[in-house]
C-alpha cells in the first residue's frame, strides 16, 4: 500500500517566505497493524518477529517528531516571512528576530537528529529479523582493526549493520531484498546531505547555529619555530533554511520508503487477527 502524504506548502498569502511546496510521506495504518508488537506478541507468541515490531514504534515515534518539526518550522517561516503579530487570547505575544531564527534552527536541528537515531532504529528492527534461525542467525559487528564480536542490541547501529550485510564475511542467502532497501537508504541524496550536519551539532563545530554573535572558524597550528599561528574565517555560506527543510522532508520520505519495503518481509500479512476482549 502507498504511504499518504502530506502536503506542506504555504497559503497565497505567505509565499514570501519562499517555500518550496513538498510532500511529506507517512507510513500507512496496515503498517502499525501488521508490526505491533502486542498483536504479534498474541498471534506469534512473541520471537524476533515481536521483538522486531518493538523496535518499529521507536522509529515511528521518530517519524512523528521529524513531521511535526517540519510543520514548526513552516509556520514560523511564514510568521518570519509575513512579519504579522501573534496573538495569544487578545494578547500579543512579541518574538524577537533572533528568538525566531534560534527556533527555526531548533526544530531543523531536532528534525535531523530525529533522521539518524531512525537509521539506528532501523538497523535494530532488521538486526533482530536476520537473527532468526531461518533468516541465518546473528550478525557480527566488524572493528576498523578486523576485529569481529556478535553484533546485539547494545553495539548495533545503521553503519555497522550495513558494514557487515556488504561484506565478504555476510551468508549471501539473507534477504537480498531487505540489504537492497538498507544500501539505498544509506546512499539516499538527501541522508548523506545531512549527514554533515548531524555531525556539525553532535561533535564539530556547529555553524549553522549563529544566535551567539559573531561565529568565525578559528584553526591554529604551530610551526617550527615555535610560534603558533592561528587564522580567522568568517562570513562562511551557509544553504538556507528552506534547503534544510526540503532536504528534511526528502530524508524522511526514503525513511518511510525503506521501512514499508522492509516491513513488507519482516511483517507479512499472513496471519489473521486474533484479538480477544473481555467485557
Amino acid at each position: 500500500m502507498a504511504s499518504p502524504m502530506k502536503k506542506l506548502q504555504q497559503s497565497n498569502k505567505d509565499r514570501k517566505s519562499n517555500q518550496k511546496t513538498v510532500s511529506i510521506k507517512l507510513l500507512p495504518d496496515d503498517f502499525w497493524l501488521y508490526s505491533n508488537p502486542i498483536i504479534l506478541m498474541m498471534n506469534f507468541k512473541g520471537g524476533k518477529r515481536a521483538e522486531a515490531g518493538q523496535w518499529t514504534l521507536e522509529i515511528q515515534k521518530m517519524l512523528r517528531g521529524i513531521v511535526e518539526s517540519v510543520i514548526g518550522l513552516e509556520n514560523i517561516m511564514n510568521y518570519t516571512a509575513t512579519d504579522k503579530k501573534l496573538y495569544l487570547e487578545n494578547q500579543e505575544i512579541a518574538i524577537s528576530q533572533e528568538k525566531k531564527y534560534w527556533l527555526m534552527i531548533y526544530l531543523i536541528d531536532n528534525a535531523i537528529l530525529r533522521i539518524y537515531a531512525c537509521l539506528d532504529k532501523i538497523a535494530q528492527m532488521c538486526r533482530c529479523y536476520f537473527e532468526h534461525k531461518d533468516n541465518d542467525g546473528a550478525l557480527e559487528v566488524i572493528r576498523k582493526c578486523g576485529c569481529k564480536e556478535v553484533m546485539s542490541e547494545d553495539n548495533c547501529n545503521f553503519g555497522s549493520l550495513v558494514t557487515y550485510l556488504n561484506s565478504g564475511n555476510n551468508k549471501e542467502n539473507r534477504n537480498q531484498k531487505v540489504i537492497g532497501a538498507l544500501n539505498k537508504l544509506n546512499t539516499d541524496k538527501a541522508v548523506s546531505n545531512l549527514r554533515t550536519y548531524r555531525n556539525t551539532f553532535t561533535h564539530r563545530k556547529h555553524t549553522t547555529d549563529q544566535t551567539v554573535g559573531l561565529d568565525p572558524r578559528v584553526h591554529s597550528e604551530y610551526k617550527s619555530d615555535g610560534i603558533v599561528e592561528t587564522q580567522f574565517n568568517f562570513g562562511e555560506q551557509l544553504p538556507s533554511l528552506n534547503w534544510f527543510r526540503v532536504e528534511i522532508v526528502n530524508a524522511n520520505n526514503a525513511i518511510v520508503d525503506c521501512v514499508e519495503e522492509i516491513g513488507e518481509i519482516i511483517f507479512p500479512r499472513d496471519f489473521k487477527m486474533k484479538i480477544k476482549i473481555n467485557l
